[in-house]
C-alpha cells in the first residue's frame, strides 16, 4: 500500500473511522460533507480546504500531530500552530477526554470503589424516595431529581478535597447527600420541618450547607456561577490551594451571567471548575433545539478558557480525567470548563410527564449506559464483592433511606418565629 494512501487510512480510523469523522468536520465547518467524500480522501488525499479541520480534530484527541507533517499547508509549520510556551495561535487545547478500560479498572482501589458504589446508591435510593413522597403529596413545591447523573457528582467527591467547594442549581439534593448531610435533615427540609438543614425555609431547590462547603442549591437559572465565581476568588485571596466545582445544567449555559463570570475568571486565573451537567435537554428542549454551538466544553475558548468533554456516565472516568486538573490548578490557578455528558432518567421536574423523548430512548441508557451498574459490573469483575454482598449493600442503604424519611416525617413543623431569623448575616 502506498506510503500516503497508509497515512490517509491512519487518520481516519485514528478519528473514529469515516461517519464520526464526517459529523465532527459537519459541525466544525457547518458544510455538508458526506461519509463517502470522507473515505474518498484515503485514495485522493486530504484536500487542502479540510486539513486544517482535520489537523484540529487531531489535536483536539491528543493525537501527535507531528507524525502527520503532510497534513501542514505549504508554509505552514507545526510551531506556527502551538506556540513555544503551548499557548494556542489557531488551535484550542479544548478537547474531549477519553481512557482507555486497563487505565480505568485499575485507577481506584478496592476500598475507593466500593465508597463510590455505595454513594451512587445511597443518592439513587434517596432520590427514588424523594420522588415517591412528592407523589404522595408529603413534600410540596418544585421538585428535580438527579436520577441517572450520579456519576458526576459521585466521581468529583472522590477527587475532592477538604475544603474545597461546591455550589449547583436547583438539582441539588444528590449534593447535598454527597457533601455528608444526614439523610434525614435532607428529608426534613423536603417535607418542611424543623429538622431541615435550613430549617425548612429552603426546600427541595435552596438546600445549603455552610460546615460541609456546600454553597447551594439555587433556583434562578445560572445564578450560581458568578457565586461560585466569587467563592473562587475568596480561596485564592487566602491562598488556601482549595478548589471551587461550580455545577450548571445543559439550560443554563445560555445565560448571559454565566459569560460575565467566565471573563472574572479567565481575567484573574481563579481556581475554579464549572462543570456542566449535560443531561441533554433542557426544560423540555433538546440542547440541538437550544444551543446554537452544543459542543459546550468549548464555550470558554473565546476567554481563554480550557474545556474537555468527559463521560458523566461513568464515575470512574470522571475520577480518573479530573483528578490531574485538580492538582494542576491547585498549583496553578486557573479556571477550567467541563462538559460532563450525562442523562436523566426522570423528568425535568416532578410536573414534567417528559413526552419530547421516547421510552425507547430512556431505556437503552438505563440497560447500557448506568454509572451504578457500570461500578457494579467493575466490582464484580474484579472480585472485590460478591453478587450477595452487591444486594446486602443495597438492602443496607434502603433501610437507611426509609428509616431517615419515617423519622423526617414525625418532626414538627418550624415555630412561626423562624420566619424572621437568617434575614440578614449576624456580626
Amino acid at each position: 500500500m502506498d506510503a500516503s494512501i497508509k497515512e490517509h487510512k491512519t487518520i481516519i480510523n485514528l478519528l473514529g473511522g469515516g461517519k464520526k469523522l464526517t459529523a465532527r468536520l459537519k459541525l466544525l465547518s457547518n458544510e455538508n460533507i458526506n461519509e463517502k467524500t470522507v473515505y474518498s480522501w484515503v485514495r485522493q488525499g486530504i484536500p487542502d480546504r479540510w486539513k486544517v479541520a482535520v489537523s484540529r480534530c487531531l489535536l483536539e484527541d491528543n493525537i501527535d500531530i507531528s507524525n502527520y507533517k503532510k497534513l501542514l499547508l505549504p508554509g505552514l509549520q507545526l510551531d506556527n500552530l502551538i506556540s513555544a510556551n503551548n499557548s494556542v495561535k489557531i488551535f484550542s487545547h479544548s478537547k474531549v477526554l477519553k481512557s482507555d478500560d486497563k487505565y480505568l479498572h485499575n485507577i481506584m482501589s478496592k476500598d475507593e470503589l466500593i465508597k463510590l458504589y455505595k454513594m451512587m446508591l445511597k443518592i439513587r435510593r434517596f432520590e427514588e424516595k424523594v420522588g415517591q413522597l412528592y407523589s404522595m403529596g408529603l413534600i410540596g413545591g418544585f421538585c428535580h431529581l438527579y436520577i441517572g447523573q450520579e456519576g458526576v457528582i459521585s466521581g468529583i467527591e472522590m477527587l475532592a478535597k477538604d475544603g474545597d467547594c461546591f455550589i449547583t442549581g436547583y438539582r441539588c439534593h444528590a449534593h447535598m447527600v454527597s457533601r455528608g448531610e444526614p439523610l434525614q435533615n435532607i428529608f426534613s427540609e423536603l417535607f418542611g420541618n424543623e429538622g431541615g438543614t435550613s430549617n425548612g425555609k429552603g426546600g427541595s431547590m435552596h438546600m445549603f450547607r455552610k460546615e460541609s462547603n456546600f454553597f447551594g442549591g439555587h433556583g434562578i437559572v445560572g445564578a450560581q456561577v458568578p457565586l461560585g465565581t466569587g467563592i473562587s476568588f475568596a480561596n485564592k485571596y487566602k491562598n488556601n490551594k482549595f478548589v471551587t466545582f461550580t455545577f450548571f445544567g445543559d439550560g443554563a449555559v445560555n445565560q448571559g451571567q454565566v459569560y460575565e463570570a467566565f471573563n472574572m475568571a479567565a481575567l484573574w486565573q481563579l481556581p475554579v471548575i464549572y462543570i456542566i451537567e449535560n443531561n441533554q435537554y433542557g426544560m423540555g428542549t433538546s440542547v440541538e433545539r437550544a444551543s446554537a454551538m452544543n459542543e459546550l466544553f468549548r464555550r470558554g475558548e473565546s476567554f481563554g478558557i480550557k474545556g474537555y468533554e468527559i463521560d458523566g456516565m461513568d464515575p470512574v472516568s470522571v475520577y480518573g480525567n479530573l483528578k490531574e486538573i485538580c492538582d494542576k490548578i491547585r498549583e496553578k490557578p486557573e479556571p477550567i470548563l467541563i462538559e460532563a455528558k450525562t442523562y436523566r432518567y426522570r423528568g425535568h421536574s416532578m410536573s414534567d410527564p417528559g413526552k419530547y423523548r421516547t421510552r425507547e430512548e430512556v431505556q437503552e441508557t438505563r440497560e447500557n449506559r448506568d454509572p451504578i451498574e457500570r461500578v457494579r459490573a467493575l466490582l464484580l469483575l474484579k472480585k472485590y464483592i460478591s453478587e450477595e454482598e452487591v444486594k446486602e449493600i443495597d438492602k443496607e442503604i434502603r433501610e437507611k433511606v426509609s428509616k431517615a424519611a419515617d423519622i423526617a416525617r414525625e418532626m414538627s413543623n418550624p415555630d412561626h418565629t423562624e420566619l424572621y431569623t437568617d434575614i440578614y448575616a449576624g456580626e
